[in-house]
């Protein structure tokens, strides 16, 4: 009779959480194998049989990041729904990133580890580059609605994440979230820019 095999995923899940914790509160440089293995309550044995190395585990946590990140702009088109309000979704998927401590401590300690790893920065961005982004998607679902006029739906698209990553990605990584008040003014104020530009009207 055939031998099952054993799920090991609740295991290796456990592994990637504590070594993102210990990334988070240690960095990079300072993080051991034998520390993640203390913290995920595994020995050291069980961590390498997931992970090869720190750096597939950092690795592997920051792919994590985006993969959620990029499935949070898994919007569908609504056109029900004002362009507006719609738009709006999407710069708040950008917004709550750096919202959440965890992940933006994880930013920070990754980013770090690229400056002084930039092998494992360039397999980030091809990891990122072989990710679909939703915007695009929608935008062109806008277009055939005749609610947008758009050409290059990839660079409207491009346009409009650097809108917001430039205030409400990058600095926060250095000083923290951006002021919700503020944030809010200018959300709306990208939107606006962008539908001046886009917009069918």
């Amino acid at each position: 009779m055939a031998r099952k095999k054993r799920d090991t995923t609740a295991k290796r899940e456990s592994i990637l959480s504590a070594a993102t914790d210990a990334f988070i509160e240690f960095g990079f440089e300072k993080t051991s194998m034998d520390l993640i293995a203390e913290k995920a309550n595994a020995s050291k044995r069980t961590v390498y049989n997931h992970f090869p190395s720190k750096e597939g585990l950092i690795e592997e946590a920051f792919n994590l990041f985006l993969r959620d990140a990029f499935e949070s702009k898994n919007i569908e088109y609504d056109p029900q729904k004002t362009i507006e309000v719609q738009l709006g979704e999407f710069a708040d998927s950008k917004m709550k990133i750096t919202e959440d401590p965890r992940q933006l401590g994880l930013m920070r300690v990754t980013l770090s580890a690229f400056v002084t790893h930039p092998q494992m920065a360039e397999r980030a961005v091809l990891f990122s580059d072989s990710q679909e982004d939703g915007l695009v998607k929608w935008l062109k679902k806008a277009m055939e609605d005749g609610r947008l006029n758009i050409k290059d739906p990839e660079l409207a698209a491009e346009s409009f994440w650097s809108l917001f990553s430039g205030t409400f990605f990058w600095p926060p990584i250095i000083r923290g979230p951006v002021d919700k008040k503020v944030g809010w003014k200018l959300k709306a104020e990208f939107i606006q820019l962008f539908l001046a530009r886009y917009g069918s009207e």
